[in-house]
């Protein structure tokens, strides 16, 4: 049997989008804007847990440029 959970409100949404972005901000030192493209799906079977988030981020030329210095 499996579960599916289906988030498209834009309240709920707007929470991932700050915890995307902290974390993005903790590992690679830069604040991209975030934009959902669908809802963000989560289908539970059993032991198991499958996500598909779609989203653009939006960053700056030169953090892409810090980005790739960095690697």
């Amino acid at each position: 049997m499996m579960d599916e959970m289906r988030i498209s409100t834009k309240f709920m949404q707007g929470i991932i989008t700050k915890i995307i972005r902290k974390m993005v901000n903790k590992k690679l030192g830069v604040d991209p804007e975030v934009l959902f493209n669908s809802p963000i799906e989560l289908k539970f079977d059993g032991d198991s847990a499958s996500l598909h988030v779609d989203f653009t981020a939006t960053i700056s030329k030169n953090d892409i440029s810090k980005i790739l210095k960095d690697l």
